[in-house]
C-alpha cells in the first residue's frame, strides 16, 4: 500500500546553564575554557570521554542506564542517539503516514535526537548533556493531531511536565553539586530552588521559569484572547532567569510560540488529508463516515482560516 507521510519536527526549548568556571573533574590534557570537542579528532572518543564523566555523577549514572535502554527499545545506541551540534538542544521528529485511498487511517511514529554543542567547554558540556538526556529520557510525547492537544497544556507540559526544563534544569543541578566545587555551584541558578534544608524545590523552580520580565503585560493579554490566563498563576513580571535558546524569550513565551508552529503545520497537513477524504476512491464517491465528520469538524474547529 502506498503511504502518504507528513513531516513535523518538533525542537526542544533547551536551556543550557552557562555559569561554571572552576572544575573538579579531571580531564586530561584539558582545561575548563577547552571545547570538549577538541579532546581528539574522533566526536566518538570524545562523546566517550563525556560519558564517562556523567558517569561519575550518581545521577548522571542512573540518567546513562534510562538513555541506554529507552535507545535499546528504539534498536538503537547511546552513540545513535547523541550527535554534535552547533546548539544543545533535543529533537523529535513525529511522522503520520497514512494512504490516499485510506485516509482516515493513521499511523505516528516519533523518534528522537539529542545534539550538545559543538562549542562548549567540557564542564558545559556535560551539564547540558544531563539536561538533555532527561528530556530524551522523560518527555512525555505528545500527538500533535489529537483533538486534545491545545496551548494551555502544551506549555504547562513543556515547562514543567515529566521531562520538562524544570526536571532538566533540576537534573544539571545534582550532577553540579556530585562533581563540580563550591565555588562552581555558587555561580549557577541553582541555589536559588533550594529550599530552607538545602533541597532542590521543583515548585521554586517553576516560580523562576514563570518570571517573563517586561513581557508580562503583552504575554498575559496573549493568554487572556485564548482564554487561559486564569490556568498561569505562577507568571509573574520579576526578574527572567530563563531564556529559551531556541527562541530567545522566556520559556512560557516560547512554549506558546512552539505551540502556534506546530499547530500551523499540523493544519498544513491535515487541509491535505482533508482534501483525500473530500476526493474518496477513484471508482465512486467520498464515502461519509463518522469518523470523516468528526475530523473536518475538528480541522475546522482548530484551523479556522486554513
Amino acid at each position: 500500500m502506498k503511504y502518504c507521510a507528513a513531516f513535523l519536527l518538533i525542537f526542544s526549548l533547551s536551556f543550557s546553564l552557562r555559569a561554571m568556571e572552576e572544575k573538579t573533574i579531571h580531564i586530561e590534557g584539558q582545561t575548563t575554557q577547552s571545547s570538549w570537542m577538541d579532546f581528539t579528532s574522533s566526536s566518538d572518543l570524545n562523546f566517550q570521554k563525556l560519558f564517562e564523566l556523567l558517569a561519575r555523577s550518581r545521577t548522571g549514572e542512573k540518567l546513562m542506564k534510562e538513555a541506554q535502554f529507552k535507545a535499546a527499545r528504539m534498536g538503537m545506541t547511546l552513540t545513535d542517539v547523541v550527535k554534535v551540534g552547533d546548539s544543545s538542544l533535543t529533537d523529535t521528529t513525529l511522522v503520520r503516514k497514512f494512504s490516499p485511498s485510506s485516509p482516515e487511517h493513521v499511523i505516528y511514529e516519533s523518534r528522537s535526537v539529542v545534539h550538545i554543542s559543538r562549542h562548549l567547554s567540557w564542564n558545559d558540556a556535560l551539564l547540558d548533556l544531563a539536561h538533555e538526556l532527561t528530556h530524551f529520557v522523560y518527555r512525555e510525547s505528545f500527538n500533535p493531531y489529537s483533538d486534545s492537544f491545545n496551548a494551555k497544556d502544551f506549555i504547562k507540559s513543556t515547562i514543567e511536565g515529566e521531562g520538562g526544563e524544570v526536571q532538566a534544569f533540576i537534573t544539571e543541578c545534582r550532577v553540579l553539586k556530585e562533581l563540580f566545587s563550591n565555588k562552581a555551584q555558587t555561580r549557577s541558578h541553582c541555589q536559588k530552588i533550594e529550599n530552607d534544608r538545602g533541597e532542590l524545590s521543583f515548585s521554586k523552580a517553576v516560580e523562576l521559569f514563570y518570571n517573563v520580565g517586561h513581557y508580562y503585560s503583552e504575554f498575559s493579554k496573549q493568554l487572556e484572547g485564548r482564554s487561559i490566563a486564569s490556568s498561569f498563576s505562577d507568571l509573574k513580571g520579576e526578574k527572567i532567569n530563563f531564556i529559551s535558546s531556541a527562541y530567545g524569550v522566556p520559556y512560557p513565551i516560547a512554549a506558546l510560540m512552539e505551540f502556534d508552529l506546530v499547530l500551523n503545520k499540523v493544519c498544513e497537513n491535515d487541509k491535505k488529508r482533508l482534501v483525500y477524504m473530500q476526493q474518496g476512491p477513484k471508482r465512486g464517491p467520498a464515502s461519509i463516515t463518522a469518523e470523516n465528520v468528526k475530523f473536518q469538524e475538528t480541522f475546522t474547529s482548530r484551523c479556522p482560516t486554513k
